[in-house]
């Protein structure tokens, strides 16, 4: 298994977590055999993911406790279990791994409005289609049980201290759905598993408040899996 690492995708990615986000990505290239289930070849990628986050976050916070001259067991240590992880996966389809802001039939994402300082919005939190003006008269009707579904535009695009990207909702829809065609290339034709958050404690700051979620996709027009984790809280 083969780590890829573009120019263009690593630009993509540092440009977003310039502007807040908060998802871990780890793109792969696999070697296994092809009788290999796709099930297998999913966890697979599950585990390569924890295991490369694993080692970025724990040497990143060697090197503080080291420059701080402190104790190493004070901070946290990222750990995993894979027995909890191995049995857990479940394939979703698209719709239910974007979330209940991206409509699958006309591939536009729905986006919140938190300016209150705009008149046309009249100081309200509302939610748009990306590529609408952002009047009342537009805005989507949201019941609380939408809200319940959320995905990986959610984990993209509302981190705890705001996605930056632009100044409008137009832009930061652009910027989600140009990195979702360098990543997925066809958004329809990805396929999704679902992964136990119960497998890392990566993942305990996330249940606090914010969420915490772990999937990886198969690209079949690239050939490539990709690793996505995020957990976070205020």
């Amino acid at each position: 298994m083969t780590i890829i690492e573009t120019p263009e995708i690593i630009e993509k990615c540092k440009a977003y977590e310039r502007e807040g986000g908060v998802i871990d990505f780890r793109i792969f290239q696999l070697d296994m055999e092809q009788e290999d289930t796709p099930y297998q070849k999913h966890l697979a990628v599950a585990q390569q993911t924890l295991i490369s986050v694993a080692e970025e976050v724990n040497t990143r916070l060697d090197r503080m406790a080291a420059k701080l001259k402190m104790n190493r067991r004070e901070l946290f240590t990222m750990d995993y279990d894979f027995n909890i992880l191995k049995n857990s996966g479940k394939e979703i389809s698209v719709q239910d791994f974007m979330g209940w802001q991206y409509e699958e039939v006309s591939g536009r994402v729905k986006i919140l409005c938190y300016d209150l300082l705009n008149p046309k919005t009249k100081g309200y939190d509302l939610y748009f289609y990306y590529n609408e003006k952002e009047v009342i008269e537009n805005a989507l009707s949201i019941t609380q049980e939408d809200k319940g579904q959320i995905g990986f535009v959610y984990a993209f695009l509302d981190p705890p201290y705001s996605f930056m990207c632009g100044k409008t909702i137009f832009e930061k829809g652009n910027f989600f759905l140009d990195f979702c065609r360098l990543l997925f290339t066809d958004i329809s034709q990805i396929e999704v598993y679902r992964w136990s958050t119960d497998s890392s404690n990566y993942f305990d700051k996330g249940k606090e408040w914010w969420g915490a979620f772990f999937w990886t996709v198969y690209n079949p027009y690239w050939d490539r899996y990709i690793g996505i984790i995020a957990s976070e809280t205020d």
